[in-house]
């Protein structure tokens, strides 16, 4: 009797564990979006790919401070939690942060596409208007 519990217990974490792994697969699966090898989908040539790496280069580096100063209005609205105007405020200057953001790569996007040649331009367009409509980037629903 015990071993009959037992193995049905080990089946029923199997099942279980199975069934999650496989939502979670599927769930970021359809809301990942793949990266992109620039170089070979607008066939860039060598002027081009350096120019893409150094406005790439760029990009990453003024992304990473504003998502450290994002961070660090997150983790301050973390301690104000008990008062609402200092809340308030660390929430203004996250969402700041993220305007800033959204700013920034479309600047991004059109320093990309002054590299490119006006027969790579539709293409660059098309890949990066899949990208904005294909995945939603809190993962939350599906375009």
């Amino acid at each position: 009797m015990k071993r009959t519990l037992f193995a049905l217990l080990i089946v029923t974490a199997l099942v279980a564990g199975m069934a999650f792994g496989l939502a979670y697969w599927l769930r970021c699966r359809s809301c990942s979006t793949p990266r992109i090898d620039w170089v070979r989908e607008l066939n860039l040539t060598g002027a081009q790919a350096a120019q893409f790496a150094a406005l790439e280069a760029e990009y990453e580096r003024r992304l990473a401070e504003i998502c450290a100063a994002h961070c660090a209005a997150r983790a301050e609205l973390a301690e104000a939690l008990a008062d609402p105007a200092k809340a308030a405020a660390y929430c203004a200057r996250m969402c700041a942060a993220q305007a800033a953001s959204e700013k920034l790569a479309l600047e991004h996007i059109y320093q990309i596409r002054a590299v490119l040649t006006p027969d790579q331009q539709p293409r660059h367009l098309a890949l990066v208007q899949q990208q904005l409509s294909g995945a939603c980037p809190m993962r939350l629903h599906q375009p």
